[in-house]
């Protein structure tokens, strides 16, 4: 914009900014006159806020902190109470077939049969699955949640999977202190899983007559430190998704998480539905005799005590006869709960976003809100960002255990471990991309419009958009929805007309960007938490990626604009 059309359009604003409210102005033209008389520092100030303050709530889950005490109502889960039985349990390594199995064994036993189940040991060779039932009164079939109880010989298994084990036993005695449930529910202690592949629980599925009764399965593995994730469902999962929704008391669920490799699996081979629970977190005690009491989280196990709970409660009272339905995806939000739709849906939205992201480019450029030039310059200072950060991070990451002294050969895992003062490491790149991608933007705006690297920047998430759409559809819904909902905020944006273009260009992209706050902000730190630092470069580059549509909501923070209205 230059010369005599901008003078007009600030003359416009600071005018209307000026004239006196009438009574029926609408809210809407009250914050436009608001922000109107705001600085662009001001307002760049504003819509930083406005991004964190949602950004923090859709962070939240991915850090669990609530615990409930074991003062509690004798209904409900207690982390506190759960956390009594781990040093019982984890006192010692106890691999399958050991003395120390048997002990563990006897005390599942003890504690099981104390709170009124029929509790039984199921021998299969030398594997000794624990098993017991809470009877319901009217059951169309049975849920089965299952633990492993064995460890590894290297270590007492506190976190895997001493944690899971004793969320089990919390559970199973909140479920028999409330009413009876309409379904049975078994509980399944299975033996030799690190011995695998899922010994204990084929042994169950295979020969235990119970199994006849199963319609569900919830496998329970590792609370440590992290949030506890959906990783696995079963084929057909709309009907379990649905039961979710309903269930859902926070967290971080979503189909997009987990790749195989669950106790769960032997009962999803058998055709029967049924999830997976877990806390990916990849703690470097795993397998080692450090994976004791004191490094588990009481509020990592809160989390999935009380998600199991509800879950089973939920499905404790539903028909189990047919537990199948269209196949679906899910997603949780801050606010809205749990988000779902049938996975058929992935390719129609994907080409609905293409559509509304060409009708935003079309829009913006007949209506001057963005050029030819400006978008080329944005496009590839975002790209030249974000390789440099992706190849940057990964030339220093090099030197980094060797700076930090981890000794890295006595982790089995590494890189896929996250090491002492490993998330400040993932701080210090963070900040380190976030002055990078300023520097390019503010080189960029000399060229380039704020519209143009908003627009430029929601663009490059339709490519992953098409790509997993087409290939892994459940995991499609991040920049689907991220690059639908902002092409649709855009061409309202644009809708909105040049005598607003300040307003409509701060609308434009700060809701442009608070659709990947809430989906993709928390995949970067969620990868992190299950893939340790195994992946920091692909992050890195992401992260620029991401940066490419936050940066121009904050402009007035970054950029001296030409005149006192920040136009772009």
């Amino acid at each position: 914009m230059k010369g005599k059309s901008n003078k007009n359009i600030s003359t416009g604003l600071a005018a209307s900014a000026q004239s006196p409210a009438s009574p029926g102005v609408s809210p809407l033209a009250s914050v436009h006159g608001f922000m109107a008389r705001l600085r662009p520092t001001g307002r760049g100030s504003l819509l930083l806020v406005v991004l964190l303050l949602v950004a923090i709530p859709s962070l939240a889950p991915l850090f669990p902190r609530n615990v409930t005490p074991a003062s509690a109502p004798s209904d409900r889960f207690s982390a506190e109470r759960a956390m009594l039985h781990l040093p019982i349990i984890a006192r010692e390594p106890h691999p399958a077939g050991s003395p120390a199995q048997a002990g563990v064994r006897d005390y599942l036993v003890q504690q099981l049969s104390a709170i009124g189940l029929e509790t039984e040991v199921q021998q299969a060779g030398r594997i000794e699955n624990v098993v017991a039932r809470l009877h319901g009164s009217e059951p169309t079939g049975a849920i089965v949640v299952l633990a492993h109880y064995d460890s590894v010989a290297a270590g007492p298994g506190a976190g895997d999977n001493g944690s899971g084990v004793a969320a089990l036993l919390e559970i199973m005695r909140a479920l028999a202190s409330g009413p009876a449930p309409r379904n049975d529910v078994i509980a399944l202690f299975d033996d030799s899983e690190e011995r695998g592949p899922y010994a204990g629980t084929r042994a169950f599925v295979l020969g235990h007559p119970w199994m006849a009764d199963v319609r569900v399965a919830i496998s329970l593995d590792t609370a440590v430190r992290g949030p506890i994730s959906t990783n696995e469902t079963g084929p057909n999962n709309g009907w379990l998704v649905q039961a979710l929704a309903r269930a859902y008391t926070g967290g971080a669920w979503t189909s997009a998480s987990g790749g195989g490799g669950y106790d769960y699996t032997p009962f999803r081979e058998a055709g029967i539905q049924g999830l997976a629970l877990e806390d990916n977190y990849p703690f470097k005690e795993q397998h080692t005799a450090q994976d004791i009491p004191e490094i588990v989280s009481a509020a990592s196990v809160q989390q999935m005590g009380e998600q199991t709970l509800s879950i089973t409660r939920e499905l404790g009272k539903l028909d189990l006869s047919n537990p199948y339905a269209e196949q679906e995806t899910y997603f949780s939000v801050s606010g809205l709960g749990l988000v779902h739709y049938p996975e058929a849906w992935a390719v129609p939205l994907a080409i609905s976003a293409s559509v509304l992201l060409v009708i935003a480019f079309g829009l913006a450029l007949w209506r001057g809100f963005a050029t030819w030039r400006g978008l080329v310059v944005a496009l590839l200072a975002i790209l030249v960002t974000s390789g440099l950060a992706g190849l940057g991070i990964n030339a220093l990451w090099a030197g980094v255990p060797d700076l930090m002294g981890w000794e890295t050969s006595s982790w089995a895992e590494w890189p896929e471990v996250i090491p002492p003062y490993g998330w400040l490491v993932v701080a210090a790149f963070a900040l380190l991309i976030l002055g990078l991608a300023i520097v390019g933007y503010k080189l960029a705006r000399h060229w380039s419009a704020r519209s143009d690297y908003s627009l430029v920047g929601l663009a490059l998430f339709l490519i992953p958009a098409i790509a997993l759409a087409i290939g892994i559809p459940r995991a499609s819904y991040v920049p689907v929805w991220s690059v639908l909902i902002g092409s649709l905020c855009w061409i309202a944006a644009v809708a909105a007309g040049r005598k607003r273009m300040a307003w409509s260009v701060d609308m434009g992209t700060v809701l442009a960007a608070l659709p990947l706050v809430v989906l993709f902000l928390p995949f970067l730190p969620g990868v992190v938490m299950g893939d340790g630092m195994k992946s920091l470069a692909i992050l890195a580059a992401a992260w620029a990626l991401l940066l490419g549509v936050v940066l121009p909501a904050i402009d007035g923070l970054l950029v001296r604009t030409p005149d006192a209205q920040g136009l772009p």
